[in-house]
């Protein structure tokens, strides 16, 4: 993922992590249980989703999670919101908080 995101106010909108990575060996994990949950400033869960979000694995990449969020969920053109992100393997866990921007798509 990018320093921070962007969400299109009304579409369905991929989010993805891009080569996850063993802390210590460096190696790709291909084998993760990778989770997001979506939450606003305040830290309330963002409507019209079930939480947490499960990013599937993309076959034979390196470390690469995927998933597509529901074009109703409640985010708000101009605001802030924050995916935290879960990565489980082999009994290790990562964490991440991620901004995303929701704006309003053009042509």
């Amino acid at each position: 993922m990018s320093a921070t995101e962007i969400l299109l106010v009304g579409s369905s909108n991929v989010v993805q992590l891009t080569g996850l990575r063993d802390a210590l060996s460096g190696a790709y994990q291909n084998a993760a249980t990778v989770s997001l949950t979506l939450k606003d400033a305040a830290g309330t869960n963002v409507t019209g989703e079930t939480w947490p979000f499960t990013l599937a694995y993309v076959a034979s990449s390196d470390g690469i999670y995927r998933g597509t969020l529901a074009a109703g969920i409640g985010i708000v053109a101009g605001r802030t919101y924050y995916g935290h992100i879960t990565a489980t393997q082999g009994g290790s866990t990562r964490f991440w908080k991620k901004p995303f921007l929701a704006m309003v798509g053009s042509e």
